[in-house]
């Protein structure tokens, strides 16, 4: 199973070890290039798949219709345009 994880993902914990009550947001995001780039529902997508991977260790499967549900999002979840953008990372499975 392909799964993918948030570039930086540390950057936005504040706890350690456990699962956090909040994240940090930092206001740099507003001069992210790439992330201006982004359709408006990918951006608010990623914010959610950012606290989503604080309750996974930083894991996800990589499967928009599942993401999509579990943010509760009304647009398709286009992961592979937060993978070009740089904000997710693929982890490609391992052949046996």
């Amino acid at each position: 199973m392909r799964t993918f994880q948030v570039k930086n993902f540390k950057k936005f914990q504040h706890y350690k070890n456990r699962t956090p009550p909040w994240i940090k947001l930092y206001n740099e995001l507003l001069d992210d290039y790439e992330f201006g780039c982004l359709q408006d529902a990918s951006k608010a997508q990623l914010l959610l798949i950012w606290l989503l991977a604080s309750r996974s260790d930083n894991t996800l499967p990589y499967d928009p219709k599942w993401i999509g549900q579990r943010i509760s999002a009304t647009e398709p979840v286009d992961l592979d345009a937060l993978e070009r953008a740089g904000f997710i990372i693929v982890n490609q499975p391992l052949e046996l």
